[in-house]
C-alpha cells in the first residue's frame, strides 16, 4: 500500500500559502508597478488547489499514437483501456481504486457542446474567410456552412481540408439524442464499445474507470490524457488545465520515431519555463522500441531524444528515462498470468513478439517459459520502469510534492522580501517620520504637478508638429479676400478719388500714382493679416486656448497667480499674430514693385487709347472722368487678384514653418516657466495640502509594511526550520 501525502503535511503547507497571500494582499496597494513580480506571485495560487486535492494524479502525456493507453494497461497487467490510433476517440480517462469494477462515461453538457460547435465553425471560418457563426436552427446552419464551403471552392478553385466540417456534421447529427447525454455506467467489458466505432464518441467528455484490485494506493489516480492534436478542443483544454492545476506526477510518452515532438512537448516547454522541477521529476518513456528496424535506428532515436531535451532545456533525470515496448510486455505478462485468452484482440498480436525477435514462434510461449522472455533487454526495461514508478509513488512522491510546493513558496517569499525590505529599512532609519512624510508628500505633489504641466505643453507641441495639414490657405480664402477687395473698391467715393487724381498738371502722371492712392484705401496687407489669423484659428489658436484651459484645471489651488498671468500672456494670439504679420510683410516685399507695375499698365492703357483718338478725345475723357475712373479701378482689382494667386503656394509653405517655429519656441518658454516657479508652487502646496490625511495614510502604510515584513520573515523561518516530512 502506498503511503500518500498526509492531510497534516498538506494542510501545513496550505496554511503557509494562506499566510503568504494574506501578507501579499495587505501590501499589494504599496507595491507600485511591479507587474512581472505580481504575475509570478499570482501564478502560485494554483498550489493551494493542488495541495487541497486528496487524490494524487499521475498524468500520462504524449501524442495520441504514443501508446499511453497500452502503457497503462501494461502497468495494470490487464487490458482495461481500449487502445486507439484515432484522435477522434481520445478521451481523458482516469483510473481509480473502487469498491466495484466499472466504467463511468461522462457526456458533455449543453454548454460544452455549444463550445465545441463554435470551435468547428471557427476552424471553417479561418479557411474560407467568412462569418459562419450560428444564428439559426441546426439544419439551416449546417446547410449555410456547406453552401459557403462549396461556393468558396468553386470561386477559388481551391479544395479545403473538410475535417472540421465532417466533425461538425457528426456533432450535429445526434444533437438531441438523449443516449448521449448525462452519465452512463458500463462494465469494463463494455468499455471498448464506447471507444472503437462508437457513434456518440464525439459527445464523450471524460471516462472514469474503477478497479477493485488496483496495486496502488487509494488516492493514486492514473490519468490517460488526450494529446494536444485531438479533434475535440475541449479535450485539448482538459489536458492543458490538468497538467497545470492537478497533476502531481508525470509520465511523458514518445514513440521511438518521434521522440519529444508535437504540441505536447511545446506545452511542456512552457511549463518548464515556469517550473523546471516538474520536468526534473517526470518519467520519460520512449515506447514502441521494438518497432525500430535496427540498432542504428535505436541509437539515432536516443541521440534525437538528447538533442531535443537540450533544445527545450529539459533537465531529465537519467534514472527516470526508459526505452521499451509496453505492448510486448503486456502480451508476455498476460501469458505469464494465463489470462491472454480473455483478451482476444491482444492475443492476435502475439505475432508482434516474433516480429520483434523476442520469440521465434508462438509455441515457445507458455506459463513455464514466459518468465525467461520477460528478462529480454527490450522487455525488462518496462519492469524497471514500473518498479521505479511504484517506488517513487510509495516512497518519494509525497516528499517531492511537498518539497516542490515549499520551493515555489520560498521563491515568491524572496520576491516579496525584495519589495518590502528596502521600505522596512527606510522606515527604521527615520528620525522624524511626521516631518519627513510632509516633505515627501509636498515633493511628490510638486513633481506630479510639474510633470503634468510639462506633459501638456509637450503634447501640444507634438500635436502641432505631427498633425498632417499641408494646405492652410484654401481657395475659399482667396475668394474671401477677393470679395473684401471688391467691396473695398466699391466703397471708394469716385468723386473724392477724382479730385485726388485731378490735382497737378499732368493727368497721365496722376493715373500712374493711382495704385498708391488706392492701396491706402484698400489696405490689402491688413486684409491678408486678418485673414491669416482666421486661417490658423481652428488649427492653432483654438489649440492655444485649449492648452491654457488644460493647464488651468490641473490643480488651480497650487498654481501661482503670477505664473497663470504669464501663461495667459504667452498663450494668447498676439505673438503668433505678430509672426504672421512678419510673414505677410516678407511675402509682400515685392508689393511696391507690383503697385508700380500696375501704375505703368494703367498709364500704357491710357496712352494707347489717346494715340488711337484725335486731340479732341482728351477733352471728351476729361468731361467723362467718372467713367474713366471706373475702368481704371476694375483694371486695378484684376491686377491685385492675379498678384494674390501668385503668393498662395509660398504662403502655405511659410505658414507651416512659422507655426512649427513658434511652437518650438513656445514649448521651451513654457517648460522654463514651470521650472522657474517651482519654489512658488511648493509654497502654495504646503499652504493648501491636507497633510493630516496624508500623515494618517503614510502611518498606515508604514505600519502595514513593517508588520507584514515581520510576518514574512517569520513565515520563511517556520518553513525552513520545520520542514514537512
Amino acid at each position: 500500500m502506498i503511503q500518500m501525502v498526509t492531510p497534516t503535511d498538506a494542510q501545513k503547507m496550505i496554511q503557509h500559502f494562506q499566510e503568504y497571500f494574506t501578507i501579499y494582499e495587505a501590501v499589494l496597494p504599496y507595491l507600485g508597478s511591479e507587474t512581472n513580480k505580481k504575475l509570478i506571485i499570482e501564478q502560485k495560487r494554483d498550489w493551494m488547489r493542488k495541495l487541497r486535492q486528496t487524490e494524487f494524479p499521475v498524468a500520462f502525456l504524449g501524442s495520441y499514437s504514443a501508446g499511453k493507453s497500452t502503457m497503462i494497461n501494461a502497468i495494470l497487467g490487464r487490458e482495461i483501456l481500449p487502445a486507439t490510433n484515432q484522435p477522434t476517440t481520445a478521451f481523458p480517462t482516469l483510473i481509480k481504486k473502487g469498491q466495484a469494477e466499472k466504467a463511468v462515461i461522462y457526456f458533455m453538457d449543453e454548454q460544452a457542446r455549444l463550445e465545441l460547435w463554435d470551435s468547428f465553425v471557427s476552424d471553417i471560418e479561418k479557411k474560407i474567410g467568412q462569418n459562419l457563426q450560428r444564428q439559426e436552427a441546426i439544419g439551416k446552419h449546417l446547410m449555410r456552412i456547406k453552401e459557403a464551403v462549396q461556393t468558396y471552392q468553386q470561386d477559388t478553385e481551391v479544395a479545403i481540408d473538410q475535417q472540421a466540417l465532417i466533425k461538425l456534421q457528426a456533432l450535429l447529427s445526434n444533437w438531441g439524442n438523449d443516449a448521449y447525454k448525462g452519465i452512463k455506467e458500463v462494465t469494463l467489458s463494455e468499455l471498448r464499445n464506447y471507444v472503437e466505432g462508437y457513434v456518440g464518441a464525439i459527445y464523450v467528455d471524460k471516462i472514469e474507470v474503477f478497479l477493485e484490485n488496483l496495486n496502488l494506493g487509494d488516492d493514486i489516480v492514473l490519468v490517460d490524457l488526450p494529446g494536444l492534436s485531438v479533434d475535440n478542443k475541449r479535450h485539448e483544454e482538459f489536458t492543458k488545465s490538468y497538467i497545470k492545476e492537478k497533476a502531481k506526477a508525470f509520465v511523458v510518452c514518445s514513440p521511438h520515431d518521434k521522440v519529444l515532438q508535437g504540441k505536447e512537448i511545446e506545452f511542456l516547454s512552457k511549463i518548464n519555463q515556469q517550473n523546471s522541477t516538474i520536468i526534473e521529476r517526470a518519467f520519460w518513456v520512449i515506447n514502441k522500441w521494438d518497432a525500430a528496424n535496427s540498432k542504428l535506428e535505436q541509437t539515432q532515436s536516443l541521440d534525437s531524444f538528447k538533442a531535443q531535451a537540450k533544445a527545450y532545456s529539459f533537465s531529465i533525470n537519467a534514472e527516470r528515462q526508459f526505452q521499451t515496448s509496453a505492448f510486448n510486455y503486456l502480451l508476455l505478462k498476460l501469458v505469464s498470468e494465463g489470462t491472454i485468452d480473455e483478451s482476444p484482440n491482444l492475443k492476435e498480436g502475439l505475432g508482434n513478439l516474433i516480429k520483434s525477435g523476442i520469440i521465434k514462434e508462438e509455441k515457445e510461449l507458455n506459463q513455464t517459459t514466459v518468465n525467461s522472455f520477460l528478462t529480454h533487454p527490450d522487455i525488462i526495461t518496462f519492469s524497471q520502469f514500473i518498479d521505479s514508478l511504484f517506488n517513487y509513488l510509495n516512497q518519494g512522491a509525497k516528499d517531492e510534492f511537498i518539497d516542490d510546493a515549499k520551493k515555489e513558496l520560498l521563491q515568491i517569499i524572496r520576491i516579496l522580501d525584495g519589495c518590502l525590505k528596502p521600505l522596512d529599512d527606510s522606515y527604521s532609519e527615520s528620525t522624524n517620520p511626521e516631518e519627513e512624510t510632509k516633505s515627501v508628500e509636498i515633493n511628490k505633489k510638486l513633481r506630479s504637478l510639474i510633470e503634468q504641466l510639462k506633459q501638456k505643453a509637450t503634447e501640444f507641441s507634438k500635436e502641432i508638429r505631427t498633425t498632417q495639414q499641408s494646405s492652410f490657405w484654401q481657395e475659399s480664402d482667396t475668394q474671401a479676400i477677393n470679395q473684401e477687395l471688391s467691396k473695398k473698391i466699391q466703397d471708394i467715393n469716385r468723386l473724392d478719388l477724382l479730385n485726388e487724381i485731378s490735382t497737378g498738371v499732368d493727368m497721365d502722371y496722376n493715373l500712374a500714382k493711382l495704385p498708391y492712392i488706392l492701396d491706402k484705401k484698400v489696405e490689402l496687407t491688413l486684409l491678408m493679416r486678418k485673414r491669416l489669423i482666421s486661417v490658423i484659428d481652428s488649427f492653432f489658436i483654438q489649440r492655444l486656448s485649449k492648452l491654457l484651459t488644460a493647464l488651468e484645471i490641473i490643480n488651480p489651488e497650487y498654481l501661482p497667480e503670477e505664473m497663470m498671468e504669464k501663461l495667459e500672456d504667452k498663450l494668447c494670439e498676439r505673438d503668433i499674430s505678430m509672426r504672421l504679420s512678419g510673414l505677410t510683410d516678407a511675402l509682400f516685399y515685392q508689393y511696391g514693385s507690383e503697385l508700380q507695375r500696375i501704375g505703368l499698365n494703367l498709364k500704357d492703357c491710357q496712352e494707347q487709347e489717346l494715340s488711337e483718338s484725335d486731340k479732341l478725345l482728351r477733352t471728351k475723357i476729361r468731361s467723362d472722368k467718372l467713367k474713366e475712373i471706373e475702368k481704371v479701378l476694375q483694371m486695378y482689382q484684376t491686377e491685385l487678384e492675379e498678384f494674390i494667386e501668385t503668393i498662395v503656394i509660398p504662403l502655405n509653405q511659410n505658414i507651416r514653418r512659422t507655426l512649427e517655429n513658434h511652437t518650438e519656441d513656445l514649448e521651451k518658454e513654457l517648460l522654463e516657466l514651470f521650472d522657474n516657479y517651482q519654489d512658488e508652487i511648493t509654497k502654495k502646496i504646503a499652504r493648501n495640502i491636507n497633510l493630516d490625511a496624508v500623515i494618517i495614510e503614510e502611518v498606515t502604510k508604514q505600519k502595514t509594511i513593517t508588520d507584514s515584513y515581520v510576518r514574512l520573515v517569520n513565515l520563511r523561518r517556520a518553513i525552513l526550520e520545520n520542514p514537512e516530512k
